[in-house]
């Protein structure tokens, strides 16, 4: 039986109901081909939740590890003894030490790399460890997949120039299994019906540009004085900033900016179709699960350029991507759309179709595996 490991090095516990997971989505595809997985998560607690995808599963692997700025290292996995066991090993990020570490130990390791901007913060810490690194990536990587082509650009201009694009994957199956609507589904759905919604999904903070998606509603409303249009905003952040965000809307544009603080992402289902457009004005994305969701459920996506608006769009066709963060061009584009429901319509299935084709997960461990044979 071959084996995999997939490494997810970031520090932060996470939540199956809040996110999509993207290593439970490789993996199962890995599976599927073949192979028992182990997949490593951070945790506060060692423990082990097994998930059997047809006649192999997935091993989770929650683990304590040591956390280095926004890096973390698990000693207990760091020894050659461990990774021998496995065929392929994939570590993920450029940046996270784990990936230095186990390239050093172990052959056949494969990196898959998402950022395309600093994720160290503080410049210079960014340039020492290009410095002392990169060298070693070059040398004992085998091979470097990338989710973007932001990121492909990022990498190369580092001296990483052998990267392939290969994207993110969508796990639908989330979603087939979710039969039941939950009471607070519900609640947001009732708001919904009737109406026309713009969307947004996601962290309520300055790098997704919230207080801008604020703006473009607000200048919506007062150029066409739609009386049916809200804006639903499924997502948590700071109190004072969003409110520092929402302070110069009048008191009827506030009645149509709905919050809701969580709903469980296999719930979405029932929530991207009742959205017009669906819209993602982030300064910086590394990928953008949510969008990719969005264009499955043939919601047609304004979105900033970023690095899964840059991969999955071609603007005017499947999506429309904003180069610039300019309210009016904005307004333009939702209202264009809003207007014309022939083009949603021929947009949303076009977006559909290019995740379904492209960017479901076992799109993407297609295009790994067939790599990685030819890397051998």
């Amino acid at each position: 039986m071959k084996k995999l490991l997939y490494v997810r090095s970031g520090p932060y516990e996470l939540d199956f109901n809040n996110y999509n997971l993207q290593e439970i989505g490789l993996a199962t595809a890995f599976c599927k081909k073949g192979y028992d997985c182990d997949v490593v998560y951070y945790s506060k607690e060692n423990k082990d939740q097994l998930i059997k995808v047809g006649n192999n599963s997935i091993r989770i692997l929650w683990r304590k590890g040591i956390k280095i700025l926004r890096s973390g290292i698990y000693p207990q996995i760091l020894n050659k003894d461990f990774l021998s066991q496995y065929d392929i090993v994939i570590v993920s990020e450029y940046s996270q030490i784990m990936s230095i570490l186990i390239s050093y130990l172990k052959k056949d390791v494969y990196l898959y790399n998402g950022p395309y901007y600093n994720l160290f913060k503080i410049p210079f810490v960014e340039k020492v460890y290009d410095k002392l690194f990169i060298g070693m990536l070059k040398k004992n990587v085998k091979k470097t997949f990338v989710k973007s082509e932001l990121s492909k650009v990022y990498l190369d201009n580092k001296g990483l120039n052998d990267s392939l694009v290969i994207g993110v994957g969508l796990d639908i199956k989330k979603y087939e299994m979710e039969n039941k609507v939950n009471e607070e589904t519900k609640k947001l759905i009732n708001k919904m019906i009737n109406k026309r919604n713009l969307l947004y999904v996601g962290s309520l903070i300055e790098r997704k540009n919230f207080g801008f998606l604020i703006k473009v509603f607000q200048k919506i409303k007062q150029t066409k004085n739609y009386k049916d249009l809200q804006l639903i905003i499924i997502g948590k952040g700071n109190k004072r900033y969003i409110d520092s965000c929402l302070i110069d809307l009048s008191s009827d544009e506030k009645k149509s900016v709905i919050i809701f603080d969580f709903i469980e992402n296999g719930q979405l289902k029932n929530i991207y179709p009742l959205a017009e457009i669906f819209l993602l004005p982030s300064t910086q994305e590394i990928f953008g699960m949510v969008m990719l969701e969005s264009m499955y459920f043939r919601t047609p996506v304004i979105s900033s350029l970023n690095g899964g608006s840059g991969t999955l769009i071609k603007s005017g066709y499947n999506g429309i991507i904003e180069n610039e963060f300019d309210i009016t061009k904005w307004v333009n584009s939702t209202i264009n759309l809003l207007e014309n429901k022939e083009i949603r319509g021929k947009m949303g299935e076009s977006a559909h179709e290019t995740v379904k084709d492209k960017y479901l997960w076992d799109s993407i461990c297609e295009k790994m595996i067939i790599n990685m044979d030819a890397s051998i």
